[in-house]
């Protein structure tokens, strides 16, 4: 009972996460498909704890600003004493484009962080959305900082996923293009995820543990194709700025 009830804690979470508006109990229970009873206890002892906020005017639950301290301090605890918001502050700030924190998850890249652009027209993405390993900027990124041996694996396993023929050409697609992003320092594709849509990604530095994150610019294909050298400048540069200076000695290494 206790693992199920963690779970519907996190799914609750989730859910506000994705509407991105508040949601009454009975909402909350018809999407999840929560009993009643249990959906309103659950409700109230997030509200009691502090995660989720009550209007009583509008009976509406939504999260709190504690919430989002919850994952912010990790990118930054990888780093040491790395600043990783400010990375990916900055880099919004020059592009206002939309900038994303990745990390693997099995056959997948997970956004961790999302940044939406300030453009009209600009990359929607929620936070904790997964992207292919194989057929996107981000897992591109990715598999350029892992040994021969390793991305072999992992190419096998997808291959023994892919259930089309474009499933099966992303895959070869990708691996023909890692020697290329190995020399430059970053990846870039187009209409991977979207159509219209560009994303420029760099892998950040490994952590002390091995973890490899992604840091990735994307929007519309056209402003990508134009600006791509100033986003990667852009990108170096917050890298540089705002890494611990062991990850800065690593960075160039890998670059």
């Amino acid at each position: 009972m206790a693992v199920k009830s963690a779970g519907r804690v996190l799914e609750v979470l989730e859910l506000l996460g994705s509407v991105r508006k508040p949601l009454s109990a009975s909402e909350v229970g018809r999407i999840l498909d929560y009993p009643k009873s249990s959906t309103n206890v659950l409700l109230r002892y997030l509200t009691h704890l502090g995660y989720l906020s009550f209007d009583q005017d509008t009976m509406h639950y939504f999260p709190s600003l504690r919430v989002t301290s919850l994952g912010a301090w990790i990118p930054a605890a990888l780093y040491g004493i790395g600043d990783a918001a400010s990375m990916l502050q900055e880099v919004h700030d020059v592009t206002s484009e939309t900038v994303t924190l990745s990390t693997r998850a099995g056959q997948s890249m997970r956004f961790i962080r999302v940044l939406p652009g300030s453009h009209f027209i600009a990359l929607k993405m929620d936070e904790g959305t997964v992207a292919p390993l194989f057929g996107t900027s981000v897992g591109a990124a990715f598999l350029a900082t892992r040994p021969p041996a390793e991305v072999k694996r992992l190419a096998e396993a997808a291959r023994a996923m892919a259930r089309t023929r474009a499933a099966r050409q992303s895959i070869d697609g990708t691996l023909q293009s890692l020697a290329q992003v190995r020399r430059a320092g970053y990846s870039i594709t187009y209409a991977s995820l979207f159509p219209d849509t560009g994303a420029v990604s760099m892998a950040l530095p490994s952590t002390s543990d091995g973890n490899v994150l992604v840091m990735g610019v994307g929007g519309l294909s056209e402003r990508i194709r134009r600006n791509e050298r100033a986003i990667v400048r852009a990108m170096r540069a917050a890298i540089t700025t705002h890494l611990a200076p062991t990850s800065r000695q690593n960075h160039r290494s890998h670059t």
